[in-house]
């Protein structure tokens, strides 16, 4: 097996299991240069010395021709400065690399579709993230091996040092009683509207540090757009308890199928997927929904235009249900693909219930 040769970062911090699924999967690739990303150990969690040295050790199974770079904080600087100041470095050191955090398991595919995409849109400065995960499990016709989009996640990705470098300098500081008419001209569909104008408000008044967030919204305001494998390549290992952020056990997105890429068509694409951008929106929206019946309550309280304590960024998830019929058609379209969970089927009747009650 030729070895691969697209630099590939890995980004560690605290758990060992997850990191040895990792390079297991590498093994299938065997990737020829690795950057190393890892934070410290945080002092007020006494079992995180031992487990960030594990984690580290798990390097020590990389068994091909490989040469490593590390880049360990020995101090706790938390997810979002370790993830900034780590891929900082990253690209000054490469002009383009697949980026995967620990729990992040990709299909060996992801990896040359991956590097495909780098080299097809290379000249493209535009081109500001390609990502393996697609939360719409498959979208677009059976010939197509990528989407062009506004949003891409960042469970997989890659990029190049010079969109890194662009979309880092965007400037994104301001009034936020000015960000709506700001994101306004944009022209984005209304759903993303207002998600990125409830982003930038929120990075205004200091409320927003998760860099993925701050990336995305870079990346729009900059007019970068993403390329998004037509088939989710990817699965999030790490949704749960000990996440950053998506520890919501029963998110639905753990269950979406992950397949193998589309073997790369000749050509590249220019034109925005029609409706990908806000069916996947609102699919991510639906993932966080703890209790399909209150939400759904909540959601016609306020169609109705009663006034409940409710600030914009809580009233945001409640939008897939003011679309009841938009919505189920992007559940059901995951139904096909065989998502299921008790869950996940109590959220599907009710949107099934919301539709039938917004039908004229």
């Amino acid at each position: 097996m030729q070895d691969f040769q697209t630099p590939v970062v890995l980004i560690l911090f605290n758990r060992p299991q997850q990191a040895q699924q990792l390079i297991a999967r590498l093994r299938w690739i065997r990737p020829s240069r690795l950057l190393v990303i890892a934070d410290g150990p945080r002092p007020t969690h006494p079992d995180d010395t031992q487990r960030c040295h594990a984690v580290r050790a798990t390097l020590g199974a990389i068994d091909w021709p490989c040469t490593i770079e590390r880049e360990f904080s020995e101090s706790n600087l938390g997810c979002d400065r370790r993830v900034q100041s780590g891929l900082d470095w990253v690209f000054t050191r490469a002009d383009q690399a697949i980026v995967l955090e620990d729990d992040i398991l990709p299909h060996p595919s992801f990896f040359p579709w991956a590097a495909a995409m780098l080299e097809r849109y290379k000249d493209h400065e535009r081109v500001g993230l390609i990502s393996g995960t697609n939360p719409l499990g498959q979208w677009g016709a059976a010939c197509q091996d990528h989407l062009h989009a506004h949003r891409g996640s960042i469970w997989g990705w890659a990029g190049t040092a010079a969109a890194w470098r662009r979309i880092q300098g965007t400037n994104l500081a301001g009034d936020p009683d000015q960000a709506a008419l700001e994101i306004a001209r944009l022209n984005l569909d209304p759903l993303l509207t207002e998600h990125y104008t409830l982003a930038l408000q929120a990075f205004r008044r200091g409320q927003l540090v998760a860099w993925d967030v701050i990336f995305s919204l870079r990346r729009v305001i900059a007019g970068d757009t993403a390329i998004v494998s037509s088939v989710n390549l990817v699965r999030n290992t790490g949704i749960g308890r000990e996440a950053t952020r998506t520890t919501f056990e029963q998110d639905f997105r753990a269950l979406i199928p992950v397949g193998e890429a589309r073997l790369p068509g000749a050509g590249e694409r220019h034109e925005l997927e029609p409706n990908y951008d806000r069916a996947a929106l609102l699919v991510e929206l639906m993932a966080g929904c703890h209790a399909p019946s209150m939400a759904w309550r909540m959601a016609r309280m306020i169609g109705r235009g009663m006034t409940l304590p409710l600030d914009p960024r809580a009233r945001h998830p409640l939008t897939p249900f003011a679309v009841a019929a938009e919505s189920l058609t992007a559940l059901e379209h995951l139904v096909a693909q065989g998502v299921a969970s008790p869950l996940f089927n109590q959220l599907l009747e009710t949107m099934r219930e919301a539709a039938k009650a917004q039908s004229p």
